[in-house]
């Protein structure tokens, strides 16, 4: 998303052929037109947030990236929302602890939502992994990966710091 958000379809180009590793289009996905774009552009995966839609239109957002041979995060902020993911059967489930209404962040959040989510879906924490100690509780709370932006934006060597938070993250899921 350009204007809050500053990002930019070039970043997205630039980074799938710097990376080796999947790249995910965090853009508030509203149309086929953007999953098709994502998928254009080297995206692998894009994000799909259930706030945003019905499930009708779910449905057809995961058909879509389906057929393309994408990988759909579907973001869950509450109860609802996540038994919309489930009922869809959505392989990648994000959990958001960020409220939208308020802005606030809540690590709770995840280890609410995440006894609902079936071990054999892969699990997402989003927003305000910060710390150390973060990392080591959201693994507690059996989340498999982390969509982490400003941690890394911030730190001055982010790939250090993944490094880091890997072995981290290593030792809390033993």
């Amino acid at each position: 998303e350009p204007f809050y958000f500053m990002g930019s379809d070039a970043y997205l180009r630039e980074i799938t052929e710097t990376v080796d590793i999947p790249v995910l289009r965090k853009d508030f996905t509203v149309d086929d037109y953007q999953i098709y774009q994502a998928k254009c552009m080297g995206a692998d995966a894009v994000l799909l947030i259930c706030a945003l839609m019905d499930e009708k239109r779910l449905s057809h957002f995961l058909t879509i990236c389906s057929l393309l041979g994408m990988d759909a995060l579907v973001e869950t902020h509450d109860e609802w929302e996540m038994e919309r993911a489930l009922k869809l059967d959505a392989d990648i489930i994000g959990i958001n602890n960020r409220n939208l209404k308020v802005f606030t962040i809540s690590l709770e959040r995840t280890k609410t939502l995440s006894k609902m989510v079936p071990k054999d879906k892969l699990l997402i924490a989003e927003s305000g992994i910060v710390r150390d100690d973060d990392v080591a509780y959201l693994a507690d709370c059996g989340v498999s990966g982390f969509l982490i932006g400003r941690a890394f934006m911030e730190h001055e060597n982010p790939k250090a710091l993944a490094a880091h938070w890997k072995q981290v993250y290593k030792e809390a899921a033993k």
